[in-house]
């Protein structure tokens, strides 16, 4: 009979308000946790993807710059680099430069010539 009235008491604990209200509690308490850590782990996926990204961007890049320096380590690239970028030749080659009349190109001369590449006074004074 005390096994009755044990099971009775203890029943009637668990069932009371104030322990439910505990529980329901404990119930909101551990659902917002579980919430935030969701949020956390959507939060933490993003930023993984958009790392992952620009790994993939960078490794791109490393690709591109690897290649080209397979190709300026080559003596025909650093020439083709060099001929691109400045306006150079090798020796005994001649350099032409290719002017359009249309654009003003009639009054061209050498580098190396004699003449006075500035206008005397009076040929200055024609323009005005």
């Amino acid at each position: 009979m005390f096994d009755f009235h044990e099971k009775r008491r203890i029943r009637e604990l668990l069932y009371s308000k104030p322990a439910i209200g505990f529980l329901f509690l404990l119930t909101i308490l551990l659902s917002i946790s579980a919430y935030n850590r969701y949020e956390i782990a959507e939060e933490t996926k993003d930023r993984l993807e958009a790392k992952q990204a620009e790994l993939d961007a960078l490794e791109e890049r490393a690709g591109t710059l690897e290649a080209k320096v397979r190709y300026l380590e080559d003596e025909r690239g650093v020439e083709e680099e060099l001929r691109s970028r400045f306006d150079v030749a090798k020796e005994g080659e001649d350099v032409i430069i290719l002017v359009d009349e249309r654009h003003g190109g009639g009054d061209i001369r050498p580098l190396d010539s004699a003449e006075d590449p500035k206008p005397s006074f009076f040929e200055r004074l024609k323009f005005w």
